[in-house]
This record gives structure tokens, sequence and C-alpha cells, in this order.
């Protein structure tokens, strides 16, 4: 920590040599200065990474170990993605998103070590091109956690995934089970979605307009339920301007 400043005041006195004093100087003596200045510059940036408010969760131990599958949300390894992180965007961070627990991870600075991140100063996060808001209890929501955000407008939808383990009498035969659910904003209430007649029920006064979309365009809860849900509450905005 104390040698932050003289790293960033020696790296600073080497770019302020002028030309004239790199010329005169050996080709032995310019590579020493080049890599004595990069490596410098990697013990700051070390020392930064250090000092991220990022890297204040709680360590995360991998779990799953024999079980077919894994918790995390599309991939077994880490995705790229951002993170809004107390009050702070953090881009192009290597993450897992724990559908079992419903925690972010991320790694370290040096990558050896895993980090739950403290949910309660997580405001969203973009993982593989996925936007997940932290939403809290209210109305209409079975829990505070992360929601996949699936349209946004004066209408918001959300579909909120889970990850459980799924017993078998032959311990090899465990795996993991995918559940989903969706959810529609309106009015600061939220409704659980389960398919097109609940939807059309939230949305009554455009139930007839809406029927005549849905059949139009061809749309199929049960075929694409967050395609379906966006481009139907996205249509009933429309409707509403």
């Amino acid at each position: 920590m104390k040698q932050v400043p003289v790293l960033v005041f020696f790296i600073g006195y080497c770019l302020a040599l002028p030309a004239w004093a790199l010329s005169q100087s050996s080709p032995a003596d310019s590579a020493f200065l080049q890599q004595a200045t990069a490596n410098i510059s990697l013990a700051y940036k070390k020392e930064t990474a250090e000092n991220l408010h990022l890297y204040n969760g709680s360590e995360y131990l991998r779990h799953g170990h024999g079980v077919k599958g894994f918790p995390y949300f599309q991939s077994a390894g880490m995705l790229k993605g951002d993170v809004f992180y107390d009050g702070n965007l953090y881009p192009d961070i290597n993450m897992q998103y724990d559908l079992e627990e419903d925690n972010l991870v991320i790694s370290d600075y040096s990558g050896n070590v895993f980090i739950r991140l403290v949910k309660e100063k997580v405001q969203y996060f973009i993982i593989d091109g996925h936007r997940f808001d932290h939403l809290r209890a209210a109305a209409g929501l079975p829990a505070d956690g992360y929601y996949e955000s699936l349209y946004n407008g004066k209408l918001n939808v959300y579909a909120r995934q889970q990850k459980t383990t799924v017993q078998a009498l032959n311990p090899a035969d465990e795996g993991y089970r995918l559940y989903n659910t969706w959810f529609v904003e309106k009015q600061g209430a939220f409704f659980s979605v389960e398919g097109e007649g609940p939807l059309l029920e939230i949305l009554s006064d455009k139930k007839d307009l809406l029927k005549k979309y849905i059949r139009s365009n061809k749309l199929k809860f049960k075929k694409a339920p967050e395609m379906f849900l966006a481009r139907v509450t996205g249509y009933y905005d429309q409707l509403n301007n």
C-alpha cells in the first residue's frame, strides 16, 4: 500500500525523460528502463486492484461436485460481463451467476479465489448479454433477488431463473433442474404470468387488440415465453402512447 505513491512518481519520472536523454542511453539501458517501467506499472495495477470496492465480498466455495450439470447461468465456466456494484460500474469482469444460491460470483484480482458479491450492493449486472436487476421484495414479487430484465417500458417484464438439485436413488444420477417464472410489473405491482391468459387479464383494457396482435404474429407463449412477453407488453405500451 505504501509503495503506490513511489511507483506513480517513478513511472511519471520515466515518462517525463526528454527524448535526448533516452537517445543517448545504450540499447541495454533502454531495454532495462522499459522492462523496469513495465514491472512497476504491473505492480501498481495489482495494488490498485486489491483496493477496488469490487473485491470486498466473501469467499465463495464452488459446490455441486459429483452432480450432473452445473448450478450456474449458461455455462460451468466464467463469463464476461459488467456489474454495477456499490455505486460504481465495473466493465469486462469474469463472473458466474449461481442460480441455486442466487449469488453473483467473481474471481479476485489474482484469479485464484472466488468471491460472492454482497447482494445488497449489486444494482444490476450483465452477463453474456443478459441483464439481471436486483429487485427487492414487493407486492406480488416472491423474494428479494436477481431477475432478468426482458422488457423495460411503461410495463416491465422480468424472468426469475432458479436451479435445484434433483435427488436420485443413485447419487451419480443427481442433477440440476431449471425453473423459470415470469413477472409483469404494472404501476408498481408485480403479477405472476404463466401463460397467455394471465397476461391478457393483466392487460385487459386492450385485450381484444392484443389477441389480434398475437394471432397475426403467430406468437406462442409455450414456444418462447420470454419473446412472447416482451413483444406483447411492448405492443401494449405502443397502444397506450
